[in-house]
């Protein structure tokens, strides 16, 4: 059902659809945070980002129905590159219909053409849904915890 879906590299003029996408994912997960436009192009697109954030894009004729943010990652214990994808959205009127697939597909292509190695992601515990998608992708679950420290926390250190 993607034969009208386009997947692109993410452009500058992008920007709004995606911020707009991460923020319904967003409130989908339960969280009341708006992505900011001007701080999503700058990570997208600034020539000074310390990390740089790539993303790809699904459209459907001129609309943008879904968005992938990924960026480059080391492993050690493989001593190789990957990508490390951050955020997955598809709009809901167009969900199930295979643009999850089709951006997740155009980014292990990106992978391989680039001589990476892996894709890695986390996915929120409670996400069902996300995790059945992952594993009919063939991806597997890693024995691991993830732990964070944000920004206040780590001034207290």
């Amino acid at each position: 059902m993607t034969s009208h879906i386009a997947i692109r590299p993410a452009t500058h003029t992008d920007t709004a659809a995606i911020a707009a996408l991460l923020s319904e994912l967003n409130r989908e997960e339960g969280y009341d945070v708006v992505s900011d436009e001007s701080q999503l192009a700058a990570a997208l697109f600034g020539s000074n980002t310390p990390a740089p954030l790539y993303a790809l894009v699904a459209h459907a004729g001129e609309a943008v129905v879904g968005t992938l943010l990924y960026y480059t990652g080391y492993d050690t214990l493989s001593a190789s590159y990957g990508f490390h994808l951050a955020d997955i959205v598809v709009t809901k009127s167009h969900r199930q219909s295979g643009i999850g697939r089709a951006l997740v597909k155009a980014l292990a292509a990106r992978t391989i053409d680039e001589n990476k190695e892996w894709v890695s992601l986390t996915v929120l515990k409670r996400n069902a849904a996300a995790r059945e998608f992952y594993a009919a992708l063939g991806m597997t679950q890693v024995d691991v915890d993830f732990f964070a420290i944000g920004k206040n926390a780590l001034a207290q250190l």
